[in-house]
């Protein structure tokens, strides 16, 4: 049988470049045209989507937090809203108002102070239920 009579099928196709490749190969070898060839597989890809910060961030089962300028709910504490995966720099914690959900993640009167540069905002405060990969840091004095 000659090789230019053999066309990829729809299936290898869909398989993409590596994979046709290595189909081929070991279909030519079993056919005798040539050698069968041993073709390490390609790893599937693991990519889970946006890449989450290193240190803490903003997660939130709302999708974002308000940064505050004091440790209360209220609209008169409304800085900026930031979404989920934006970094933060923990400075601080303190407590003072409970927050329960749907208000927060979970409960607790535990709020941190953040540096968020991102958006340009210093010295905000944010409830501990929304930041995630939380770093130690000491008590707001």
């Amino acid at each position: 049988m000659s090789t230019d009579t053999i066309k990829p099928s729809r299936a290898l196709r869909r398989l993409g470049r590596g994979a046709a490749t290595t189909a081929a190969a070991i279909a030519l070898g079993a056919l005798g045209t040539v050698p069968a060839l041993a073709v390490e597989p390609t790893a599937p890809s693991t990519d889970t989507g946006p890449a989450i910060a290193a240190g803490p961030y903003i997660g939130s089962n709302s999708g974002g937090a308000w940064l505050r300028n004091a440790a209360y709910l209220g609209d008169q504490y409304k800085v900026k809203y930031v979404g989920n995966g934006t970094s933060v720099t923990m400075v601080c914690w303190i407590d003072t108002q409970w927050v329960h959900p749907p208000n927060s993640d979970y409960s607790s009167n535990r709020w941190f102070k953040v540096d968020v540069p991102s958006v340009g905002v210093y010295k905000a405060y944010v409830h501990s239920s929304l930041v995630e990969a939380q770093a130690a840091v000491g008590h707001c004095g």
